[in-house]
């Protein structure tokens, strides 16, 4: 085997910034504080990368970031939550003052179109959203259908296509085989409505320990365009079963984003590599952050 074919889709964190450009849009994978690309997000970043049209289910401190950043052009959303760390005060911000256009879905809608463009339809119907103004306000992506069996009025979601989807998994080969151990929330969705996939993963695997695991094998190779080996590449956000989420570095992020000024959080970010990160913000707590992860196991199993 040559070494380009050994190599496959395998690329360096740092040639991201040369598979997205300026004005795509990316969907991002992950939901809550868990298992956001969030090293593809801060190396977006140090890419200068501007007017992303960011898709995302329920985003985190990975929209937050990039809206802190200049990085997003349009947000499509259901939800962008810190959770218990309080609002996300810098997409907040851009909103309100009109800096940052974006799109409001529900959540099942957004995921209904993204399975849509998966499955190679132009839209698929479903009961609901009964009571929301949203279907009203985007007739664009919302329309009225009748069920040509039963009769019954549905609601049509439009397919959406992202120009690429990022998204974090446990593990890949080189090919782009990419392996979840436990929920992938909506990443398989995107990835395979997305015109181009990039999976970030915890570590790049031989072939052989991908078919030796083969019923974790979400996402096959033939989706996957670049593959990027990100160790804690979802951190702060939790990756199960590897990592928890660093409850104190969101803390610390919360604390910045709350105050006068947080381009000096944006520009400590911008200024190093992914691996000066991790030196920087995870010190030895990652070894922490990994027994968090089986003290739950251990309570979920005595419960």
């Amino acid at each position: 085997m040559s070494p380009n074919e050994a190599a496959g889709k395998v690329v360096s964190l740092d040639a991201l910034g040369d598979l997205v450009r300026d004005g795509d849009s990316v969907a991002f994978g992950g939901g809550w504080f868990a298992n956001h690309p969030m090293a593809a997000v801060r190396e977006l970043i140090r890419a200068g990368r501007r007017d992303i049209h960011a898709i995302t289910v329920v985003g985190s401190v990975d929209m937050d970031l990039m809206a802190a950043a200049g990085t997003l052009g349009h947000l499509s959303f259901s939800m962008v939550t810190m959770e218990a760390f309080g609002l996300a005060l810098n997409v907040r911000r851009a909103i309100e003052s009109g800096a940052l256009p974006f799109t409001e879905y529900t959540g099942l809608g957004l995921l209904i179109g993204l399975e849509a463009q998966g499955r190679g339809v132009p839209y698929l119907p479903y009961r609901g959203p009964f009571g929301s103004d949203i279907p009203a306000r985007y007739p664009e992506i919302y329309a009225t259908t009748t069920c040509p069996f039963t009769g019954e009025e549905l609601t049509a979601v439009r397919a959406i296509q992202p120009d690429v989807a990022i998204v974090h998994a446990l593990r890949a080969d080189a090919e782009g085989n990419a392996q979840w151990d436990g929920t992938s929330g909506p990443d398989i969705e995107m990835a395979k409505a997305a015109r181009r996939t990039i999976v970030t993963c915890e570590e790049i695997v031989d072939r052989r320990v991908i078919a030796a695991n083969a019923h974790m094998t979400k996402l096959p190779g033939f989706y996957t365009d670049a593959v990027i080996e990100a160790p804690f590449g979802a951190h702060p956000t939790s990756h199960v079963p590897t990592y928890a989420m660093d409850a104190w570095e969101l803390m610390d992020y919360a604390t910045a984003a709350a105050g006068q000024s947080f381009e000096a959080y944006v520009e400590q970010i911008r200024g190093e590599s992914e691996a000066e990160y991790r030196t920087r913000v995870l010190k030895d707590r990652d070894a922490v952050l990994r027994a968090l992860v089986d003290a739950a196991e251990v309570l979920e199993a005595q419960a």
